[in-house]
């Protein structure tokens, strides 16, 4: 371009000028970039050129060298540089701005006849710049600042509370109002305060500051998760449950698998953003927990294992004392071998289930649904469900009639045989369905779109089925969908899992995953990968995360405000983690 175009009215180049352009640039420099030059072949009046390190503000031969803070993000910034007298500035995204000293004053009466200017390429010396340039502004005088970038709010709001409209970028030409305030006839709108980083919105003739709730319109997209913390637990885990106590605050609690005496599972309270160890529970071969609340009362409920399976084992249920704010015992209930205790509610009564694993050398053993009795204030027995091999029991509803779902892992052949599913009706639990799993340790309920559905944790293939006794880790595990018209679930998608205990379900704004736990039994590196799905409508779960974990058997899902946190129990070891998940950015 002529610079004549430019200069119409003048035959010299001034002496005071401003040059401001909106840059991007994210590559890393090998050399030195020419980004604008003004001259001839024989000689230049002035120029710009950027490295790595260095921005080069350069005039007759003379370079003013300013430090390269920001042009290596990808992300669009204004940079100009204002020439006066002695002194030249550079200003960046209207905000930073650098001075610096001329070793000469910028020369007078220079010719602009027959000169040019060049962007993007100065000279065969000088690299092609490699970034992206747009809205280049050249004006006479030092004052393109004010020009360029917004007016700088006042510091003293008590004084002057209002926030000028934005100035003309382009000229006085250009339509709209320039460096007016904040006026009636401004009602409803909005302008960006750049020095206050906050959208302002004219109301009755004062700009007032605006909050944009952007995750109220834009769902959030799951990206990754990230280690944020490891909780040292005292034995190895098999279950983690976490849960809130009104005014006291998040626990999560962990079930100690060790068959111990005198051993201890840890409960840990949320504190400045971390799980801290907050009371050690006495426990026997923990296997699972519960919390529930029954009228103001806080209730934890252990299945343990216990010390040998050979003998009938207590678990425990304790309560929450408001003075100490600790858990006490509260009620002890005659176990063999728990796996898992169930908590739910109906018709305003409340109760608990537990899930028998084995009798001595026997599988078949009568599992026990207890009552809660407002008189005495206790658990009583309700109802016997003679069992085999039980290991979960999970509670859920749909429209309006009552369900538990029983996993059963081994009948003493095989772990091949059914699981079941009872319904509730009048005075107790009656059988609804069975279905065929493969050493079922978890049940997990949930709906999408009002569809409810039904997964099992199939964790083990041993018996006649795998007479060979290979990859007893690798299962099949089953989603069933609830067909209303047939009253049953069906089998809906069959997922290949590998030592596979737990399934959690959990919902990111309109997106529904599960995550499948695995203890890692067995297999290669790939096998041994936690994975997470996500539901992608006709396409059923996909497989959208493969993670690399410690040995996980179960998976807790929680949030503290918009941060979403997951973590686990390690049944190998005494480390158990809790990730941070990511989101894309929107």
């Amino acid at each position: 371009m002529d610079l004549s175009e430019i200069l119409n009215q003048c035959r010299f180049f001034p002496n005071e000028f401003s040059v401001f352009f909106i840059i991007k640039h994210s590559r890393t420099y090998t050399g030195k970039e020419c980004v604008l030059v003004v001259g001839d072949n024989d000689s230049n009046i002035m120029s710009i050129e950027i490295s790595r390190r260095n921005i080069f503000f350069i005039y007759k031969s003379k370079k003013v060298k300013f430090k390269n803070e920001f042009l290596r993000d990808n992300k669009w910034h204004t940079l100009g540089f204002s020439v006066g007298g002695t002194h030249v500035t550079m200003t960046t995204d209207c905000i930073n701005t650098k001075h610096k000293r001329l070793k000469r004053m910028f020369p007078d009466n220079v010719d602009a006849v027959h000169k040019t200017v060049t962007i993007a390429s100065c000279d065969k010396n000088n690299g092609v710049f490699q970034g992206q340039l747009r809205a280049i502004i050249f004006t006479p005088g030092i004052d393109a600042t004010t020009r360029a970038c917004p007016s700088r709010v006042p510091r003293h709001t008590h004084i002057n509370n209002k926030l000028p409209i934005f100035p003309d970028t382009y000229g006085s030409d250009s339509p709209g109002p320039q460096w007016e305030d904040c006026t009636w006839m401004d009602v409803g709108n909005i302008a960006y305060d750049l020095y206050a980083k906050s959208l302002k919105v004219c109301v009755n003739g004062i700009w007032k500051h605006v909050t944009v709730d952007v995750k109220a319109d834009i769902p959030r997209k799951l990206d990754y998760l990230e280690l944020y913390q490891e909780i040292k637990t005292p034995g190895p885990g098999i279950d983690v449950h976490v849960f809130t106590i009104e005014g006291e605050g998040m626990f999560a609690v962990f079930a100690n698998t060790r068959k111990k005496l005198d051993d201890v599972s840890g409960l840990y309270k949320w504190k400045n953003k971390k799980f801290m160890l907050y009371q050690k529970l006495s426990t026997y071969g923990a296997q699972s927990w519960a919390h529930f609340k029954i009228q103001n009362g806080f209730f934890l409920a252990v299945a343990n294992y216990g010390l040998n399976d050979q003998l009938q084992s207590n678990s425990t249920i304790y309560k929450w004392h408001r003075g100490r704010k600790r858990f006490k015992v509260f009620q002890t209930i005659p176990t063999w071998t728990a796996r898992d205790f169930e908590y739910f509610k109906i018709d305003g009564q409340d109760f608990l289930a537990v899930a028998n694993h084995a009798k001595g050398s026997s599988q078949d053993v009568e599992s026990v649904v207890y009552k809660w009795n407002p008189a005495s204030q206790l658990f009583e027995e309700f109802q016997s469900i003679m069992t085999t091999g039980a290991y979960d029991w999970t509670y859920f509803t749909v429209e309006g009639y009552h369900f538990l779902a029983l996993a059963q892992a081994f009948n003493g052949i095989t772990t091949l045989f059914e699981s079941r599913i009872y319904v509730f009706q009048k005075n107790g639990f009656y059988l609804f369905q069975t279905m065929e799993t493969n050493g079922a340790t978890d049940w997990e309920f949930f709906t999408i779109s009002g569809s409810a559905f039904l997964i099992v944790a199939n964790a083990y293939n041993y018996g006649p089925q795998n007479f060979k006794n290979r990859n007893t880790y690798l299962t099949n595990s089953s989603l069933y969908r609830l067909n209303i018209d047939k009253k049953g679930f069906e089998r809906f998608q069959v997922f290949r899992t590998y030592s596979a205990v737990d399934w959690e379900f959990f919902s990111i704004d309109d997106n529904s995953y599960l995550i499948v736990s695995n203890a890692q039994n067995g297999g290669n590196e790939e096998e041994q990968l936690t994975t997470i799905y996500r539901w992608q409508g006709m396409d059923k779960f996909v497989p959208v995360h493969k993670m690399s974990t410690l040995p996980n058997t179960d998976w807790e899902v929680f949030h503290e405000g918009n941060d979403l946190y997951f973590i686990y129990a390690n049944a190998k070891g005494r480390t158990s983690q809790v990730l941070k998940a990511r989101f894309y950015p929107t």
